[in-house]
């Protein structure tokens, strides 16, 4: 079957054509259903896009909603008619027998494609069909049926174009992806439809008879909700797709008022009577640790709970239950992986098959974009498919059984233990080594510092501070969130080499604490020259409110470097509070407003929030919404450069402030750059003029080439270096800030 092969739509309709069975599916998956309904008795068909049509007796049509698993709908015309108008679409309409569709207390639902006709909107469409049914059933039966949109008792489909109009029942009621077994979801579910398409493209058999030659076995490394493990189950153990729904009364046709019921029951006792125990080992496993629980109750549901089996671990940990068999999966990309690195995930699932499954066929369905390139295998098809809105191709490869010396005997532990060409590390210490340790490290930390974050009432706090050398990380905890970030170190991998490795660790601290991978954000950290930490580099919107003791914060793990709140300064806001109470409170440089939101909890008389960024004024005046600080006179916000915020000024004087800067930050919204060693002697001297003689000034920077000109500033303040005060017990590394307390001289 050429699958590859592009699909035309369908010609417009001749009114003079009598119209026929109509079956819709998922772009791509044409010739897979058109298969499906020549096997269950469909003749003279027509393939289009995303529709085939057909003839057929009544139990063609019956099987093809009970038995099609690639089919989304099945329709069954009620009648064609040109029309010119919209006079001539109602009387069309009107001119059917409505009485013999609908009984009293029936709901309805219309359906409206319009292409290329006198009418540009199918919603006015769909209205004028509504009108012809409900005024003839009113006139001729004194009632009206209702219009529903979800569980209609009945539902039609109006398909109008140039001067043709087609009139359709609905044979399959909800939309057949729903086979009935899903009402829980993992995160971005995989339409039934297209796991049942992908699977019979990949070689796995779509016929329900007890000859169909199934792989010894399937195995699905990222599993999520068990989407394709269990439509490859029902295939192999001969459950039809509707039978469950079947069962239920839950088709279209079964509500319609001429339904051969002694049709449908002689189909049923032969679909029931098909189903058997599968020969066949079928398993999946994912990272997230939920998604087992919830695989297994879906399972469940369809009947195949014990034929299959779910696990919790990497898919680099599978390894393959048989000499041969089929790997089919649907890797994370886009919105739901929770690193930017999305080509890595390609490259280690290529090496992991190459090294473990030879002598198998992987079917891979791949984000359309230069990330799926790393995908070494070479396939031997690529068609295009979407995944909801998101433009994929099926990968689909045959791999390669590997040749090994008679000496070496074939893997069965980790990938680590026999890497594949390219990904070889060239540590004397092999990944799972550094992992094990980082592991126990991570363990060890979080057991001491969970403890002390929930006396102290902390939500955030840092777990891992590059603890271990060789892996230069520092992970956040975020009330059950992970934020890691890299920071830069030279190493001897090559890029993809390197991007690997940390796919590695992070799932290796999403396993040890028990977080799901899309709630774990992995950023690198390099020297910045231009303003970059505020800078946005991704979209997600990862946002949630951490608690701080009394204080609540909104914090954002995946569109920014920094995620809003410095856990560093958490000490630094306890000394700021301390003294801010009935104080007017300066925060310049003021970011999300943490030191603000911390001075007007403790009372401060007036707060001043200083930022060049629109967007952080925003995240502060919600900060202060978050803590019950809405007194816009109180609490105020000035969106201005620092230092022309002061030279401006006109107001009383600050008895308190926070100077806390960037290294460096360049903007389009201010002619003069900022460099904290150059320029914080001056912009500390202009500040001595807006504070009251005895006023403090807590100044702070993370340079770690910082030296304070403390000869220029001492004739303005009474200056004390209290970094080791400040930095919080959940911190290592002694130089994540310097931070002074500055007295204003008296007089």
């Amino acid at each position: 079957m050429a699958f590859a092969d592009p699909v035309l739509p369908l010609p417009l309709p001749s009114p003079e054509d009598p119209p026929r069975l109509t079956a819709r599916t998922l772009g791509g998956l044409e010739r897979v259903l058109a298969a499906e309904l020549e096997a269950i008795g469909g003749h003279d068909l027509t393939v289009g896009r995303r529709t085939v049509e057909f003839s057929g007796s009544t139990e063609t049509l019956y099987r093809a909603v009970l038995e099609c698993r690639t089919a989304i709908r099945v329709l069954e015309p009620l009648g064609r008619f040109a029309v010119t108008s919209e006079d001539a679409l109602y009387h069309a309409i009107a001119s059917i027998d409505w009485g013999g569709q609908l009984a009293r207390g029936n709901t309805l639902r219309i359906d409206a494609v319009v292409h290329d006709t006198f009418l540009n909107h199918s919603l006015y469409a769909a209205q004028l069909v509504k009108d012809a049914i409900v005024d003839q059933l009113r006139e001729q039966g004194g009632w009206r049926p209702d219009v529903q949109l979800r569980g209609a008792t009945h539902r039609f489909a109006l398909h109008l174009a140039g001067q043709t109009a087609t009139l359709f029942r609905d044979c399959s009621g909800r939309s057949l992806h729903q086979r009935g077994w899903r009402p829980s979801t993992g995160e971005a579910p995989l339409s039934e439809v297209l796991a049942a398409g992908i699977l019979t493209i990949a070689g796995w058999p779509a016929a329900s008879s007890p000859e169909a030659d199934f792989p010894l076995a399937l195995v699905d490394p990222m599993s999520g909700s068990g989407t394709f493990v269990i439509e490859a189950a029902q295939a192999a153990a001969g459950i039809a797709p509707g039978l469950p729904r079947a069962r239920r009364g839950d088709h279209g046709f079964l509500r319609f008022r001429d339904c051969d019921r002694d049709l449908f029951r002689r189909i049923m006792t032969e679909l029931e009577a098909r189903v058997r125990q599968p020969a066949c080992v079928l398993q999946g496993s994912d990272l997230d640790p939920g998604m087992q629980g919830v695989a297994e109750a879906n399972a469940r549901r369809a009947g195949v709970a014990d034929w299959v089996t779910f696990s919790t671990q990497a898919f680099d940990r599978v390894t393959p239950p048989a000499d041969s068999g089929l790997v089919v999966t649907n890797p994370p990309y886009g919105e739901r992986l929770p690193t930017a690195r999305e080509g890595v995930i390609f490259r280690r699932l290529a090496d992991w098959l190459f090294a473990r499954f030879g002598g198998w066929q992987a079917a891979v369905l791949a984000p359309d974009t230069p990330a799926a390139k790393q995908f070494g295998l070479k396939p031997r098809l690529r068609l295009p498919l979407k995944n909801g809105p998101i433009d994929c191709r099926l990968l689909v490869a045959d791999i390669r059984r590997r040749e090994r010396p008679a000496t070496e005997a074939a893997p069965a532990g980790p990938l680590d233990a026999v890497p594949p060409p390219g990904n070889a590390l060239r540590s004397s210490r092999t990944v799972d080594d550094q992992i094990g340790d980082f592991r126990r490290r991570l363990a060890k930390r979080f057991r001491h510092l969970a403890k002390w974050a929930r006396r102290q009432g902390i939500e955030a706090f840092r777990i891992y501070d590059r603890d271990i050398p060789e892996i230069p990380l520092a992970i956040d905890w975020y009330a059950g969130w992970l934020h890691a970030a890299e920071y830069d170190r030279p190493h001897d991998r090559t890029e993809i080499e390197h991007d690997v490795w940390l796919s590695q660790i992070l799932e290796a601290a999403n396993a040890e604490l028990g977080v799901p991978p899309a709630q774990a954000f992995l950023k690198m950290r390099r020297r910045q020259r231009h303003g970059g930490q505020y800078e946005k580099f991704d979209e997600r919107g990862a946002t949630l409110t951490v608690h701080e003791g009394e204080l609540a914060f909104e914090v954002n793990l995946s569109d920014y470097l920094d995620t809003g709140l410095f856990l560093d300064h958490r000490t630094t806001r306890k000394l700021v509070a301390e003294e801010a109470k009935s104080r007017r409170f300066l925060n310049l440089f003021c970011y999300t407003g943490s030191f603000s939101v911390a001075a007007a909890a403790a009372g401060a008389s007036e707060t001043v929030s200083v930022d060049l960024s629109n967007t952080y004024l925003d995240w502060t005046r919600r900060n202060l919404h978050l803590n019950r600080s809405d007194d816009h006179s109180r609490h105020r916000t000035f969106r201005s450069e620092a230092r022309k915020f002061l030279a401006d000024w006109r107001g009383p004087q600050f008895e308190l402030a926070v100077v806390d800067p960037p290294t460096f930050s360049r903007s389009a919204k201010s002619p003069l750059p900022w460099d904290v060693q150059e320029d914080h002697a001056v912009l500390l001297g202009e500040l001595a003029a807006r504070i009251v003689p005895g006023g403090v000034v807590y100044f702070s920077n993370n340079s770690r080439r910082f030296r304070l000109y403390d000869d220029l500033l001492a004739e303005h303040y009474v200056i004390r270096e209290i970094t080791k005060r400040t930095l919080p017990e959940d911190f290592r590394n002694q130089r994540i800030h310097r931070c002074w307390r500055l007295v204003r001289h008296e007089s």
